[in-house]
Formats: C-alpha cells, sequence, structure tokens
C-alpha cells in the first residue's frame, strides 16, 4: 500500500502540473461522479468488514481462512481505489477543477490538499471500515487465550493509520510543496529561474536531514524507559561503534509489532521500537531487532537507499545531455501534439519509473535487509543464551504472528519471514556464502552510487 500511496500522490502532481490553466465544464456532474467513486470505494470496505467480521465473532476455529479471505478482498478494494483516484484525477479533470473553478490556485498548500483529496479520502473512509475486522480479531484472540484486552477506539485506530501511511509520507510533500509556493510568492516567475533548482535541493536536503526530527513527532514516540533493556541496548550500540541519539518506543497500541532507524547524521540518529514490539519479544530478540536496524547505519543503507532512487533521474539526465538532438526532437513532438500527448507521455514516463521502483529498487531494497539481517545474528556481547541466529529466527517468527500475513507473504522492499529464516541458516553454515553475499551487495551499492552520481560530475565536467 504504501509503494501504491507515493506512486498516487506523484501521479496526481504530475497531473495538476500538466493542467490547462482554465475551469471545466459541468462543475456539478463532476463532483457528484467523484463523490459517488469515493462512495463505492468506502462503501465496499465497509461491506466487506462487516461480512468477516460478523463470521469472526462466531467461527473463531476458522478464522485463518476467513482473514485469508478478507487479505484477498483487500486487494480487490486496492483495485477499486486505483480506478478511483486515476478516473477522478485525469478523466473528470479533477487539478483543473480545484484550481480554476474554485479558484484556489492562488491559495497556498490548500489548492495541493484539494488535488489529493481523491486519494486520501476514499483511504480514510475505509481504514475507518476495516477497524471492525481488526477489533472482531483481538476480541476473538483475547476470549481464547482468557486474557481480555483493551482494543483502541476507532478514532485512535484510524489516526494511527493517518500516521503511519499518510503522516510520513504528505509531511514531506506538502513540505516542499510550500517551499514552492512561498516561492512563486515572494518571487513571481521565481519557479523558472536558475536559482530555483538550487532552492529545492537545498530544501529537499533540509527535509531529509530533519525528517527523524518530524517522524519521532508523527508517530508520537516517546524515549524508551531507563532499565535493563535500554542499559541492554546502549551497550549494544557502543560496543557495535554506531552512535544513535535516542531509542524511541512508538505508541501504537499495540497494533504495531516492528522496527525503524531514521538519521543520516548521529545527532539526530533515532532507533524507533513499537509498543507491540516491546511487549511482543523477550529481551534476547528485542535485541537481536535492534541490531539489525544498527546493520542499517552500518553498511549505509539509508544514502544507498536515496542513491538507489536518484539513479535513473540521474541516467536521464546524463542522456539529455550526451544526446541533446533527440531530446529536444521529442520535446518537439511533444509541443506539437497538444497537452493530451504530453500527460499521456509523462503518465508512461511514471510508469516505468513506478516499475524500476518496484523490481529494481525493491530487489536491491531486499538485499539490503538480507543484509542487516546478518547484522541482527552477530550477537555483541559474551555468552549468548541460545545462537544468535535461532534468536533473531524466532523473533522474525513472532513478527510475522503479530502482523498476521503470514510467513509467505512477502513485500515490495522485504522477502517473507520464511525466507529471510532459511537465508540466514544457509548462510550460518557456511560462512564463505556470507563473505561473497557482502561483496555482492557492496558492488550493486557502488553501481548504484555511480549511476546516481557519475551523470551529475559528467554533467558539470561538460557544462
Amino acid at each position: 500500500m504504501q509503494f501504491l500511496l507515493i506512486m498516487a500522490v506523484v501521479a496526481a502532481l504530475a497531473i495538476s502540473e500538466y493542467a490547462p490553466g482554465q475551469p471545466v465544464s459541468g462543475l456539478g456532474g463532476r463532483l457528484a461522479i467523484a463523490a459517488g467513486a469515493i462512495a463505492v470505494v468506502a462503501g465496499f470496505a465497509l461491506a466487506c468488514s462487516v461480512s468477516i467480521a460478523r463470521r469472526l465473532h462466531g467461527e473463531l476455529a476458522d478464522h485463518r481462512a476467513l482473514l485469508r479471505r478478507f487479505r484477498f478482498l483487500r486487494r480487490v478494494h486496492t483495485g477499486l481505489w486505483l480506478i478511483a483516484v486515476g478516473g477522478i484525477l485525469y478523466w473528470l479533470d479533477w487539478p483543473q477543477l480545484v484550481r480554476f473553478n474554485l479558484a484556489l490556485d492562488r491559495v497556498p498548500l490548500i489548492d495541493d490538499l484539494l488535488i489529493l483529496a481523491p486519494i486520501v479520502l476514499p483511504l480514510v473512509l475505509s481504514w475507518a471500515a476495516f477497524y471492525e475486522v481488526d477489533r472482531a480479531v483481538q476480541l476473538a484472540l483475547s476470549a481464547a487465550e482468557n486474557s481480555p484486552k483493551e482494543f483502541p477506539s476507532r478514532r485512535r485506530y484510524l489516526m494511527l493509520h493517518v500516521r503511519h501511511y499518510l503522516g510520513i509520507l504528505l509531511v514531506p510533500v506538502l513540505g516542499l510543496l510550500a517551499v514552492q509556493d512561498l516561492l512563486e510568492l515572494i518571487a513571481p516567475g521565481g519557479l523558472d529561474s536558475s536559482w530555483a533548482p538550487l532552492v529545492m535541493i537545498a530544501s529537499l536536503g533540509a527535509l531529509f536531514l530533519l525528517f527523524p526530527v518530524f517522524l519521532r513527532t508523527i508517530w508520537q514516540t516517546r524515549p524508551l524507559p531507563p532499565g535493563p533493556l535500554r542499559d541492554r541496548l546502549e551497550t549494544t550500540a557502543r560496543r557495535s561503534g554506531l552512535p544513535i541519539r535516542d531509542v524511541l518506543v512508538w505508541h501504537t497500541d499495540g497494533m504495531v509489532v516492528n522496527a525503524a532507524v531514521a538519521g543520516f547524521v548521529r545527532r539526530l540518529r533515532y532507533v524507533f521500537l513499537s509498543d507491540g514490539l516491546v511487549a511482543g519479544l523477550n529481551d534476547d530478540e528485542i535485541e537481536a531487532v535492534f541490531r539489525h536496524e544498527l546493520g542499517h547505519i552500518r553498511h549505509h543503507h539509508l544514502p544507498l537507499r536515496v542513491m538507489a532512487m536518484v539513479a535513473p533521474l540521474s541516467v536521464c539526465l546524463l542522456l539529455g545531455q550526451v544526446c541533446p538532438g533527440p531530446v529536444e526532437q521529442l520535446e518537439r513532438r511533444l509541443g506539437d501534439g497538444g497537452l493530451g500527448l504530453q500527460v499521456e507521455v509523462g503518465l508512461l514516463m511514471l510508469a516505468a519509473m513506478g516499475l524500476y521502483v518496484l523490481v529494481g529498487f525493491g530487489y536491491f531494497s531486499r538485499l539490503l535487509e538480507h543484509q542487516a539481517d546478518l547484522s541482527g545474528c552477530h550477537s555483541t556481547g559474551p555468552n549468548p543464551p541460545r545462537p544468535p541466529v535461532e534468536t533473531f529466527a524466532s523473533a522474525l517468527e513472532k513478527l510475522a504472528e503479530s502482523s498476521g500475513t503470514g510467513r509467505k507473504t512477502r513485500s515490495w522492499q522485504h522477502a517473507s519471514i520464511a525466507r529471510r529464516i532459511d537465508f540466514l541458516f544457509l548462510l550460518s553454515l557456511d560462512p564463505r556464502r556470507e563473505l561473497h553475499f557482502h561483496r555482492r551487495v557492496r558492488l550493486m551499492g557502488c553501481l548504484m552510487a555511480v549511476a546516481a552520481i557519475g551523470p551529475v560530475v559528467v554533467g558539470l565536467l561538460l557544462g
């Protein structure tokens, strides 16, 4: 979902950039169709949730099959959401409607928020509906274990999803859009000047630098309380030679069992542990997960991910500088083809970028996760109670069980839990395999760095 949400936001901004500067006809009809499409998406989510939740209350023994069906219905819902988003943004000319029919083109950020509304509103309404299933699952499990647990209210459940999915994406995006609007307000036409890219690059750099500060606020965190666990994690970080600013507990009412690390510089580097992870894992397993996050720092995974994202853009820049003739010819054809052709080519380029992110960047990210997993299996303390591989594998199994996605479910950035565990045990039997794997990841990292930075250097030399 995170990947699709990113692509939807980028597509919305791309379509609005190419939209004609004039109002559209049939305002009332377009608004009615947009509202109907959003209602269909939210209504499908509600119907699925109510149906599954009722059956979960009465069929605990078969709840795994019901949840598999629910995951299938969620995928269908995602397809409906994508169709609705594409139809509203493109076929209903939503950016024109917002900016020119509603006369909001000169109102900073408000027009951007409304342009993104067809993406955000169906998701928020659907999450409110999906609450029924998650609540039914937790109540059923609590009853089976004879240990009643309080499930958060619908409002808290909804706010968690908004912070987790929308907050970490929309806050940076809206921040950059605010800089763009402010630049245009202070210096009309400044976006077309030669120094505008420098301002945007500086803003992007500041965003990357300060993102951990935003994240600790968006996720509602607090420092891990003093005690044996905190002392143990701080000792692990010190022995690893990887200092961090703080270890933070991420409040999710126990609904999330996960960890993360953020921060390019030491003074703004945090490791996040969700409250569900701290409550569900023992101290050995928590330390193993903590070592995994430190592994991302040790192997410079944060800058490597950034370079992997920038690499295709840098390569395109280099091609434009090395082969200016074909690029100019393409620009002339786009100019002669009109706005429709420009939008279609832009969406085609966006689809190509999405394919790269899903396949190329996804594969590279999974390699980095494997490398961090190996760090999670390298104990820094003397005399561990059991082999570090078994400890980390146990932590992964608990993460899979708590998430409800299953051991064999994979994402675009993470291999399945089953694949990750098999990989760790395979390399633990042959240290040479681990050395070979590290060399392969380093080689790919060097290629990503060359692809991201090399074209910029060549461009400066040619310029």
